[in-house]
């Protein structure tokens, strides 16, 4: 019996590479949601598509639900940090509904991903960009339809958001999502293996 592995028996289970991913994914969140960095710039009434959602896609892929959940948690709080003016304006002075279309939508993202992901895991670059769709979609059509059913979302700027910034936005988590979910599992797959060569060239000696 191969002791040298201690498989996780649930994904909703952390163990000390999960916290890493977390912790590096939710700073890189919260770097991209309080700098220009998470803005791209759209000729439209928006005025800027976003990257803010890559970081928990990636996470939840590569992590698990609740590692994907932790990040979307942490682009939450810096997405209210930094826009809680507009997120209150939108919601008609509503905190509740404000709170609830800052966070809700982003805790989401990476749990949507995941188990997205795990439905196409046969076919990883098609999971992958399954998955980022996904992400995308939920962060989009969550943060959006809160405001609009709840809140005072103008209507009118559905048209040029879901015409201009959604595609840019899931072109965006399509390119980025395959190459770093591959990279992440192979760097991953190489320490596994690492690790079990030690022990081996440990014995002969």
């Amino acid at each position: 019996m191969n002791t040298t592995e201690t498989p996780r028996t649930s994904r909703w289970q952390l163990s000390t590479h999960d916290l890493a991913v977390a912790g590096v994914f939710g700073a890189l969140a919260a770097i991209l949601a309080v700098t220009p960095l998470g803005l791209i710039p759209v000729p439209n009434i928006s005025g800027a598509a976003t990257s803010l959602h890559l970081p928990a896609i990636i996470a939840g892929i590569v992590a698990g639900p609740v590692v994907g959940a932790l990040v979307g948690l942490v682009l939450g709080l810096a997405s209210w940090y930094a826009f809680h003016a507009t997120f209150l304006a939108l919601a008609d002075g509503s905190l509740f509904v404000a709170l609830l279309s800052a966070f809700l939508p982003r805790i989401l993202i990476g749990v949507v991903a995941y188990y997205t992901y795990r439905l196409f895991r046969r076919w990883p670059g098609l999971a992958a960009a399954l998955g980022g769709l996904a992400g995308t979609l939920t962060n989009t059509i969550g943060v959006l339809g809160i405001l609009l059913w709840l809140g005072t979302f103008p209507a009118v700027l559905l048209v040029p958001i879901f015409s201009m910034n959604v595609p840019i936005e899931i072109i965006l988590a399509i390119v980025i999502t395959i190459p770093a979910v591959a990279a992440i599992r192979a760097v991953a797959r190489g320490q596994i293996a690492g690790a079990q060569a030690r022990p081996e060239r440990s014995q002969r000696n």
